[in-house]
């Protein structure tokens, strides 16, 4: 399979699923023509659909011919091809889907706010006593600005980050930051306990490809190594109740 039209949303396009060292294999020095021509015939299939419907687009056109109309269930269109890919193309590259998924993927301050969300709702439910700490702050240094925390008491100051498979360069850079923000309410405000929590995918993860399983754990041990080097708390976790086991365990 070359690649497919779909509709997602209401959306017609297309995507070309074949990887360009099969087409580099097939075609040598004429394999960069080869997928230009590819692209424009995939395009041509996408105008086709938009003046009519997708099930209507049955001819061959540009040397393609189209599959049967299939049916799918999914919550974004990077699922789409990957179920696409996974099911009916054995020459495709999960891992370059992986990378178009970047434009899906939620901020990096999104689901850090639903991770602490969720963790506070947990920590609530066997201790509501703690739930007045969270999303609270406080001055590192007399007369600083107020630094928030996710989890900011006298005794304890936490934060919280989500190393995203998707989005590991801004998961990094964010948990880089907030190690900072610890260090310096741990070292220059006096508060006792500092931790970062973060939550980071399982090793095996099924949804994970493997370029994304290396480069997360390459990523998750430098942040570790970051954190010894400042002796900075840090723990990960792969489920909302390891974090909340984690939070009672630090502020109390």
């Amino acid at each position: 399979m070359i690649g497919l039209i779909h509709n997602f949303g209401g959306e017609v396009g297309a995507a070309r699923l074949i990887r360009d060292d099969v087409l580099e294999g097939l075609y040598g020095k004429a394999a960069e023509g080869v997928q230009r021509l590819l692209e424009h015939a995939l395009k041509t299939y996408v105008a086709a659909a938009q003046a009519s419907t997708i099930g209507d687009v049955g001819i061959s056109m540009m040397g393609l011919h189209p599959g049967e109309l299939k049916e799918t269930e999914v919550k974004s269109l990077t699922e789409l091809l990957h179920v696409a890919a996974l099911l009916y193309s054995s020459l495709a590259s999960v891992d370059k889907l992986d990378e178009l998924e970047e434009t899906d993927a939620p901020q990096q301050e999104d689901v850090n706010r639903r991770f602490s969300t969720e963790v506070r709702g947990g920590v609530g439910a066997l201790r509501p006593d703690l739930l007045m700490y969270f999303g609270k702050g406080g001055r590192l240094v007399p007369g600083g600005q107020i630094v928030r925390f996710g989890y900011f008491s006298p005794k304890a100051v936490l934060h919280f980050t989500v190393l995203n498979a998707v989005r590991q360069p801004a998961g990094v850079r964010d948990a880089r930051a907030r190690l900072f923000e610890l260090q310096r309410a741990r070292d220059v405000a006096g508060i006792g306990s500092a931790a970062l929590i973060a939550a980071v995918p399982r090793d095996d993860d099924p949804t994970l490809g493997p370029k994304q399983r290396e480069q997360l754990k390459i990523n998750r041990a430098e942040i570790e190594n970051e954190a010894d080097a400042v002796s900075m708390k840090w723990f990960a976790v792969s489920a909302v109740p390891e974090a909340v086991a984690r939070v009672i365990d630090v502020v109390t």
